[in-house]
């Protein structure tokens, strides 16, 4: 998977999911936040299944994709700290024996209770 390709798949989920949120009303910054760290967190998951590794420049490319994305579509309303915010919480996440339930269950909730 090259980077455009993993760029795009990353705008898409962050979208998509920004959008099924918003069905319910206003998206909070705390929402953006766990959010961006489910979908971070989901695209280490593939990226270390494939690569046995996470290399820094694959952290660094995921995060900045996200920042950029973020920057795009929030004006600049999500701050450095909101974005330490996203990695500390997509690190708790991969730390978590249960993160691939987890997910699941969050994206899960997530379009269920905007669709019901």
């Amino acid at each position: 998977m090259n980077s455009k390709n993993i760029e795009n798949l990353i705008k898409t989920d962050l979208e998509t999911f920004l959008h099924y949120k918003s069905l319910k009303g206003k998206v909070t910054v705390n929402d953006a936040i766990e959010i961006a760290a489910y979908v971070a967190a989901n695209f280490f998951r593939v990226i270390f299944a494939k690569n046995k590794e996470l290399k820094p420049e694959e952290l660094n490319g995921v995060f900045g994709i996200i920042s950029n994305v973020y920057n795009d579509l929030f004006e600049n309303q999500i701050t450095k700290n909101d974005y330490k915010k996203i990695s500390t919480l997509t690190f708790e996440l991969l730390k978590n024996t249960d993160f691939d339930q987890l997910s699941t269950s969050f994206f899960k909730n997530l379009i269920q209770n905007t669709t019901n």
